[in-house]
């Protein structure tokens, strides 16, 4: 895979990358110094698994501070959290870069995602907690019927409320603190590949088989729907990543 290097800037002046018009990237209001981390963060996150930051873009701590409006601090912090996670990597000759993906990753991080959240919906198809149980239905119904004509962003936010409700319902709130970074690599992989023909339909309707098992209190077809709805997505990615390296 062919490396782009470039700071923020460079890439606004070539044009390569529209980042003065993108959602991710743009300024941050106001905060305090803890919450700057966290939505710089986040955005950065953001961008790379939308592909605004493609793998190999150098990132400019100055540029990339002075594009989201925020001083150098809560942008270093944040650099050195995604290098943490992986999303980033540190150059031998100084700076940080957007690590390339590779199938490896994919496979890993849904052997990952396999562990948390077939825990995550037996508890909540054996418990059905009443208000999680209605939040999971409420993602269902704000979504029914226009799936077919979101795009890739739309469908990555489909995808997160879907899985965030579940483990929501649990009542563990380290269950969504655990999985947001692995969510950074699932995303990125996910982008591209969901304006592929009929991946949103089929992961759609594997949602709503797994919601079902849920509402009925079956344990057992839960975590079995659950299951082969991750190991479909995880072979899917690793494949469509492997054709693109």
């Amino acid at each position: 895979m062919k490396e782009v290097e470039m700071s923020l800037g460079d890439a606004v002046q070539n044009s390569d990358l529209s980042l003065t018009t993108s959602p991710a990237l743009a300024e941050i209001p106001a905060r305090d110094a803890s919450t700057l981390v966290r939505l710089v963060r986040d955005r950065l996150r953001l961008a790379v698994a939308r592909d605004e930051l493609p793998s190999g873009t150098r990132l400019n701590q100055e540029q990339v501070a002075s594009q989201l409006g925020v001083s150098r601090m809560p942008v270093r912090a944040a650099i050195s959290e995604l290098v943490a996670e992986g999303l980033l990597e540190r150059l031998p000759a100084g700076g940080v870069a957007v690590r390339p993906l590779s199938a490896k990753d994919v496979t890993d991080v849904y052997e990952i995602r396999q562990a948390l959240e077939s825990q995550a919906v037996r508890h909540v198809a054996t418990f059905r907690p009443e208000d999680g149980i209605a939040q999971i239905q409420h993602v269902l119904d704000k979504h029914q019927g226009k799936v077919a004509g979101y795009d890739a962003a739309q469908l990555l936010e489909v995808d997160r409320e879907f899985h965030m409700s579940i483990m929501a319902a649990t009542g563990n709130n380290q269950f969504q603190k655990v999985v947001v970074p692995v969510w950074s690599v699932v995303e990125r992989a996910m982008f591209r590949m969901l304006t592929m023909p009929d991946v949103a339909a089929i992961a759609w309707d594997e949602h709503q088989m797994i919601a079902a098992a849920i509402f009925a209190g079956d344990a057992d077809l839960a975590e079995k729907r659950l299951r082969q709805h991750l190991e479909n997505g995880s072979a899917q990615l690793a494949k469509f990543i492997s054709g693109t390296e």
